[in-house]
C-alpha cells in the first residue's frame, strides 16, 4: 500500500534530484543524508548506495476522499411555510445558485445552521414537522463526515498533506508550530462537540484550516519519515553485514564519520522531527477519528500517520531508527569502541 503509481514516482522523483541538485532548500535533509552514505562509502569495506525512491502513499482524490452526504430540498409550499423561522431561510442559501457550488468547509457550516433551524423551529403542519425531524435526525448522523469534507477534501488539506514540498527543515523547531497546534486543537475542539452542534466562527474556522495549508507539516512529515527510514535501513543493513576484521584502522574511519554525520547532525534533526511529532500526530489523528467514517483510500492514507499501526509510516520510522542504532553499537563492541571516547 505504501509504493504509488509508477507516474508518480517519476515525478516525486523528479523533484528530489531537481532539489538535491540544485539549491532548493526543501530538500537539504537529502544531502546531509547523501553525504552521510557518500562518506561511509569512502571506506573498502562498505558499499552503501542511495536508497531508490519509494515513496508513502500520497493524498487520494478529491472523488476518492469525499463523503456523501443527503441533500435537502423542499417544495414552494413547503418553503412558504417556514419563512417564520430559519429553516426556510437557511435552506434557501444551501439551494440557491452560489449554494450549490459551496466549499466543504462552508458546507459544513451551512449543515450545523440547518440543523438547529429545523430543531428550532415549531411547525405546526404535522407531515412536514415529522419530515423536517427525520431530516434533522439524517444529518447529525452525517455532521463526522460533512467536519471531515471540511477537513480533508478541500485545497488547505492537498497543501497540508503534500509529498512534493519536500522534508521539514533541518533547523525546524517545536516553537515553529504553535499556530498551527493551536489551529488542531480549536479544529478538534468542534469535532468532538458536533453532538452539541457547537457555533462556529466562520472566519475563525477558515483561519485555521488556511493555517494547515501553509504549513504544509503533515506532508512534509511523511515524506522526512520516509527518506530518513530509507537511509538508515540502508546503511544499517550494511554495517550489519561487517565482521570483526573491520577492527582498528577502519574502524577509526567509520566511528569518524558517525559522528561526524548521523551523531552531530542526523540525530539531531531526528530529534527536532520527533519532539513536533509527537505534538502534532495525536491532534491529527483525533481529528481521523472524529471525521469518521471516513472513505476507504481515506482510512487507508489516515494510517501512515498511526502512532499505534504497526505498518505506519511513523512505526517504520521508530523501528529503523533503532535498528540503525543496534547495530553501529553493535560493531562498536565488537571493536571495543566507545562513541565519544578512545577506542
Amino acid at each position: 500500500m505504501l509504493i504509488k503509481p509508477f507516474l508518480s514516482m517519476i515525478l516525486l522523483g523528479g523533484i528530489i534530484l531537481a532539489g538535491v541538485s540544485g539549491c532548493d532548500t526543501r530538500f537539504k535533509a537529502e544531502d546531509v543524508l547523501s553525504q552521510y552514505v557518500v562518506d561511509l562509502n569512502r571506506s573498502q569495506f562498505l558499499s552503501v548506495s542511495s536508497p531508490a525512491i519509494v515513496m508513502p502513499a500520497s493524498l487520494p482524490s478529491s472523488r476518492n476522499r469525499q463523503q456523501s452526504l443527503t441533500h435537502f430540498d423542499i417544495g414552494l409550499l413547503d418553503f412558504l411555510s417556514l419563512q417564520r423561522c430559519d429553516v426556510g431561510i437557511v435552506a434557501g442559501r444551501k439551494n440557491s445558485i452560489l449554494g450549490k457550488v459551496m466549499p466543504d468547509s462552508q458546507r459544513f457550516l451551512y449543515e450545523l445552521d440547518i440543523i438547529r433551524a429545523i430543531e428550532s423551529c415549531d411547525i405546526k403542519n404535522e407531515s412536514l414537522s415529522k419530515e423536517l425531524y427525520q431530516i434533522a435526525q439524517q444529518k447529525r448522523l452525517e455532521l463526522p463526515m460533512a467536519f471531515g469534507n471540511a477537513l480533508f477534501n478541500g485545497a488547505e488539506s492537498e497543501a497540508f498533506f503534500s509529498l512534493s514540498n519536500g522534508f521539514l527543515p533541518l533547523n525546524y523547531s517545536t516553537a515553529e508550530q504553535q499556530g498551527l497546534l493551536n489551529s488542531l486543537n480549536r479544529l478538534l475542539a468542534i469535532g468532538e462537540s458536533l453532538e452539541d452542534l457547537p457555533l462556529v466562527d466562520a472566519n475563525v474556522f477558515e483561519g485555521d484550516l488556511k493555517i494547515l495549508m501553509d504549513s504544509e507539516y503533515a506532508g512534509r512529515l511523511l515524506y522526512s519519515l520516509a527518506r530518513v527510514t530509507s537511509y538508515l535501513d540502508l546503511v544499517a543493513n550494511k554495517v550489519k553485514a561487517l565482521d570483526g576484521n573491520i577492527c582498528g584502522a577502519p574502524m577509526v574511519y567509520l566511528k569518524q564519520q558517525f559522528e561526524t554525520h548521523y551523531v552531530k547532525v542526523v540525530q539531531p534533526y531526528m530529534g527536532r522531527i520527533t519532539r513536533g511529532a509527537y505534538q502534532i500526530l495525536p491532534l491529527l489523528n483525533r481529528l481521523f477519528e472524529v471525521s469518521e467514517p471516513l472513505s476507504r483510500d481515506m482510512q487507508t492514507f489516515s494510517y501512515q500517520f498511526s502512532l499505534n499501526e504497526a505498518t505506519s509510516e511513523w512505526q517504520r520510522y521508530q523501528l529503523v531508527s533503532q535498528y540503525h542504532a543496534k547495530q553501529w553499537s553493535a560493531l562498536f563492541a565488537k571493536c571495543s569502541i566507545s562513541i565519544g571516547g578512545k577506542s
